[in-house]
């Protein structure tokens, strides 16, 4: 197929669409760029700093029913960004339903379709991720979960998962970047993934990543899957919730996880706020 309306992401228009992901409402989620293949960009990595949004994607290829994408954060490229893939349906005004094939140059290939407001995605390969076993940070001032020992899974972008035992600690814990950063250089990993059940069907995660210098990012959709996974593990099925960043609403994200028949789906609302040409370098 090819998107019919001209305010569409596509080689044709040339328009940029800029949007929010994993919000609820009006409330929080994150603003993300997609940048399509028809724009001509010499410098990504300084476009993406210049947009001054966490995730920029430019589509470096485009067929009929598959699209692969670079992205970057305004500090590094991302290998593998759930928040894009999902922002790129709705980029390319993607009907509902119709499962296209969304992959990063390094990373693995996903299949990602739309149901109204909400994208979700999975992955489009077999198989779990590699799971190693991780010690638990010192300056993580938060109760370990009992029989959740802290765990990194290995896969384009790898992170540091711990398992809490207290949500309210969880959301009161204070970590400071340069922490993050240190453990990350030393695990070889590119995050630290906090999470806690707040009740049924509901989680509350905290994500501090290297793609943001450390800091903490307010939804991180390939983050939450890898807690997904480890739920999907630990026997949990169904659907659940999940409230991710700081304490302030207007900095948290909103995102779903799906459990069903061995396979994690991992949705949230994307909202189209424009199209436009912004100047890039």
């Amino acid at each position: 197929m090819t998107p019919g309306a001209d305010r569409t992401a596509d080689p044709v228009t040339g328009m940029t669409w800029w949007g929010r992901v994993f919000a609820r409402g009006t409330v929080g989620g994150n603003h993300t760029v997609v940048v399509p293949p028809g724009r001509p960009v010499a410098d990504l990595a300084a476009a993406a700093a210049r947009m001054g949004v966490p995730d920029t994607a430019f589509i470096t290829s485009y067929r009929p029913d598959s699209v692969t994408l670079r992205t970057f954060s305004p500090v590094e490229e991302i290998g593998q960004c759930l928040q894009t893939s999902l922002a790129v349906l709705t980029a390319l005004d993607v009907p509902d339903r119709t499962p296209w094939y969304v992959q990063h140059e390094h990373g693995e290939q996903l299949v990602v379709h739309r149901e109204g407001a909400v994208t979700w995605a999975r992955s489009g390969g077999t198989g779990l991720p590699e799971l190693e076993e991780a010690g638990w940070p010192d300056f993580v001032g938060v109760d370990p979960a009992v029989a959740s020992p802290p765990v990194i899974i290995r896969q384009v972008r790898s992170r540091v998962h711990l398992r809490c035992a207290d949500a309210g600690q969880l959301a009161a814990a204070v970590v400071r970047a340069r922490d993050v950063m240190a453990l990350c250089a030393r695990t070889g990993t590119n995050g630290l993934v906090l999470s806690a059940p707040v009740g049924p069907g509901e989680w509350r995660v905290r994500v501090f990543t290297t793609s943001l210098s450390g800091a903490e990012d307010s939804a991180t959709g390939g983050a939450v899957q890898g807690v997904g996974v480890l739920a999907a593990l630990d026997g949990t099925h169904g659907d659940i919730r999940v409230c991710q960043g700081p304490q302030d609403p207007a900095r948290q994200g909103h995102l779903l996880l799906r459990i069903q028949d061995g396979a994690v789906l991992l949705g949230g609302e994307v909202m189209t706020l424009l199209y436009g040409k912004p100047v890039l370098p």
